[in-house]
């Protein structure tokens, strides 16, 4: 008894205990109900005041105040499968209290409510109550509670991880490291168009777009853009342009016909749905396969840049040149290296890359579902080697390429993770 947890001033086992659904930090309202034969009423919400007062070792603490009664405390804790609650006044591991049963009868307003916000598990201080993983603000508007900066990828029980699927990858053709000589007539460069996958206005798929330029007194900078070449508007002669170009120009056509992604409308129902993601998957395979065929002639091109675009529509005739930047493809094939760390109180996974043997870190700017670049050489580009990487690296650019886990459940909900990442990827431990 003499290590009882104590939450609030009160030993842990004098909470009373309600079970949330499977897998999930749901409580519902027949889940309530039967542990208790108090009820609240048609509008239960109404005459229930509720102010949090404090966030701290994990537990919420409310100033609860029922009408024309004296207000007192309600304290909530949520745990992995189910949800602590007690009360100052009348509620202990046996008895689900008025003051807290009304308390969660008018959260569960809507005949459920979600407590995931409030599980925070190996996150607190025992001695201070304060976390450095989170920032807690308690005011007036209630409990805001968020992620510090530098644990934007920690990691919680259940949380969403991405499965890693076997790697299929496609064959590359070696790249030749000469750049090929310009035509001073008919200047052609090209150009990755780009948008961020994770935003809604991503209404595209990376792709390359040939552009037409005119260049300084120096034969080596781009005076300026006069335009880009569309197929319908190609003014180019197919024997005005080299071998190389011929082809890369019509491998940018090609994706530029499939690179917009399809949305659902609200009306479209489950075989309308399934058939528009499928031809998204569909057109995103092709363009990856496209990029790999035109990597070898693209990385000897001596004029190549990177347009972020926002959307499709905003590639217009010619591009400002303000917003194209200089960029160079590389041969090289970029492979991934996973670094566990401890920290301490937690483990940190950490995604790089290895270019020739050398580990790379990534460039958060620099990053086109196909590509990767580094923070050490942004401008250079690395093609990926299949699709299941650019899923990857799209699932830990979200979390800054670094996941946290705390040891108190590592072993439990992270490490099998961790043995599916050494079967397909490099892994060091440190």
């Amino acid at each position: 008894m003499d290590n009882e947890i104590v939450l609030a001033g009160k030993p842990k086992s004098q909470f009373y205990k309600l079970p949330f659904d499977k897998s999930t930090r749901i409580l519902r309202l027949n889940v309530l109900e039967s542990h208790t034969e108090l009820r609240a009423g048609r509008r239960p919400y109404y005459i229930v005041e509720r102010k949090p007062l404090s966030f701290k070792k994990g537990v919420l603490t409310m100033r609860v105040k029922l009408e024309n009664e004296p207000a007192v405390k309600v304290y909530l804790k949520v745990e992995y499968d189910h949800l602590l609650v007690s009360c100052n006044i009348d509620t202990d591991e046996n008895y689900l209290g008025r003051y807290a049963y009304r308390t969660l009868r008018a959260m569960l307003w809507n005949e459920f409510h979600d407590f995931e916000e409030y599980y925070w598990p190996e996150c607190f201080n025992e001695a201070t109550g304060k976390s450095k993983y989170l920032e807690v603000i308690c005011d007036r508007y209630g409990v805001d509670i968020r992620l510090n900066k530098e644990f934007k990828g920690f990691f919680r029980p259940d949380d969403y991880f991405l499965h890693i699927s076997e790697r299929k990858v496609l064959e590359r053709e070696y790249v030749n490291d000469e750049i090929v000589t310009l035509n001073q007539e008919y200047l052609i460069g090209y150009c990755l168009a780009n948008t961020n996958p994770v935003r809604f206005h991503s209404n595209h798929y990376p792709f390359l777009i040939p552009y037409s330029f005119s260049l300084n007194a120096d034969n080596k900078t781009v005076k300026s853009f006069t335009g880009f070449l569309f197929e319908e508007d190609d003014s180019f002669e197919q024997s005005e342009l080299s071998e190389n170009q011929a082809e890369l120009n019509s491998i940018c056509y090609e994706m530029k016909k499939i690179a917009r992604i399809q949305f659902r409308e609200y009306a479209d129902g489950d075989e309308r749905s399934d058939e528009i993601d499928d031809l998204n998957f569909s057109n995103k395979r092709k363009i990856f396969e496209l990029f790999n065929k035109a990597l070898p002639m693209l990385s000897t091109e001596s004029f190549t840049h990177y347009l972020f675009t926002y959307k499709m529509r905003n590639i217009q005739k010619k591009p400002m040149k303000k917003d194209m930047q200089v960029a160079k493809f590389s041969g090289d094939v970029p492979s991934f290296n996973f670094l566990l760390s401890d920290k301490g109180d937690y483990y940190e996974l950490k995604l790089r890359f290895k270019v020739k043997g050398k580990v790379l870190h990534f460039c958060e700017d620099r990053i086109s579902m196909f590509f990767i670049g580094s923070s050490s050489n942004p401008t250079v580009w690395y093609l990926l080697e299949c699709e299941t990487d650019s899923r990857v690296v799209l699932f830990f650019s979200r979390k800054n390429f670094k996941i946290q886990v705390p040891k108190g459940y590592y072993k439990e909900h992270f490490e099998p993770y961790v043995d599916k990442i050494k079967k397909q990827y490099e892994l060091e431990i440190k």
